[in-house]
C-alpha cells in the first residue's frame, strides 16, 4: 500500500516502543514479530502520532524541528510511514 500526503496515519495500540537512549527507539509489531529500530525523526514521528494526523501534518512539525527542505522531508517521511504501515507499526485511519 502506498499512501499520499493527505492520509491520516494512527498507531497500532499492539506495538510495543522503548526508548534507547535520547534520540533513538526500538518497537516491535506483536503480529508481524520483528522488531523495528528508529532514529530521532522516526522517534519524533512516532511521539506525533500519538494523536492521528495526517502525513503533511507530519511533514509541517518535522520541517520545524529538524534541519530539512519541504521536498525531501515529504519524500523521506512518506517512504518511512509506507515502511510503518508495512510492518504494522502505524495504519491509515479511517476518518
Amino acid at each position: 500500500m502506498t499512501i499520499g500526503l493527505d492520509a491520516t496515519l494512527s498507531r497500532n495500540s499492539d506495538v510495543l516502543y522503548a526508548p534507547v537512549g535520547t534520540e533513538h527507539a526500538v518497537m516491535m509489531s506483536i503480529e508481524v514479530g520483528r522488531y523495528y529500530g528508529v532514529n530521532a525523526v522516526g522517534t519524533r514521528i512516532w511521539e506525533l502520532l500519538e494523536t492521528p494526523m495526517t502525513v503533511a501534518q507530519l511533514c509541517a512539525h518535522i520541517r520545524e524541528e529538524f534541519d530539512v527542505d519541504a521536498w525531501t522531508c515529504e519524500t523521506e517521511v512518506l517512504k518511512f510511514v509506507n515502511d510503518l504501515i508495512d510492518n504494522g507499526i502505524v495504519y491509515e485511519a479511517v476518518v
